[in-house]
């Protein structure tokens, strides 16, 4: 009787020791082992990695060159105008603002203008930026670019202005490699805002515009934008 009792606690105790011991083992594992994992197809991709072999292609090179005479979608598109003085006239009656800019389209070409283009024609577009002879501080400076508020400035055609900023002009570079089409656009549309504010401003006064080449005239007449720009009026105006 009192054998089998005892055969009965030690295989209690036997079984209660196995269980202890694989719970103990389950919760220490190898960091380095993933362990089993469950359809293992859905976790590593079989696809190729972009730079690895690819034995399906003649060359063995699984990144493929794009194909001849192809660009990438949306961003640089090609510019159909001639940077001879042919494809700036044409630019000049042919080329208009896209549909649908807002005055968050403004807001981001005045921060685009401070940065690539207040260094010469100054925050205000009168030409006075920090790196030209306005600047007395410099030795070498670079000439002053003309004014916006000039009556031929004022009068150029949207398409002209975008045209000057993709391939330069004069001694302004081109931009074409800095800024996509559209921050072109609204890089122009901010100028143009601050024209039409600046010709408003004149009409009230009972002024005339500057002839070009002469940015004193007017200097009585509202400034076109405050220090930072931002007494701009919103142009909605489309062309």
């Amino acid at each position: 009787m009192k054998r089998g009792y005892l055969n009965k606690n030690i295989l209690i105790a036997g079984m209660v020791l196995i269980i202890f011991i694989g719970v103990q083992s389950s919760c220490y594992y190898s960091k380095s082992s993933p362990g089993w994992e469950y359809m293992p197809d859905m976790t590593h991709s079989s696809a190729f990695e972009t730079y690895a072999p690819n034995p399906n292609f003649p060359d063995s090179s699984n990144a493929r060159i794009p194909v001849s005479g192809t660009i990438p979608r949306g961003i640089y598109m090609p510019f159909h105008y001639s940077p001879q003085p042919t494809g700036y006239d044409s630019a000049g009656n042919y080329l208009h603002f896209p549909d649908g800019f807002t005055q968050t389209d403004r807001v981001e070409g005045q921060r685009l203008f401070s940065i690539y283009c207040a260094v010469c024609h100054g925050l205000k577009g009168n030409g006075e930026g920090s790196i030209t002879a306005v600047n007395t501080q410099l030795k070498n400076p670079f000439p002053n670019p003309p004014s916006y508020y000039d009556e031929a400035h004022i009068n150029l055609p949207e398409g002209k202005e975008y045209y000057s900023v993709h391939y330069g002009k004069n001694l302004m570079g081109a931009y074409s490699k800095s800024l996509d089409q559209n921050q072109i656009w609204k890089v122009v549309y901010y100028v143009r805002s601050m024209q039409e504010h600046y010709a408003d401003s004149i009409k009230t006064t009972g002024g005339t515009l500057a002839a070009s080449g002469d940015t004193t005239k007017n200097k009585s007449a509202s400034s076109p934008a405050t220090k930072n720009g931002s007494s701009v009026k919103d142009s909605t105006k489309k062309k």
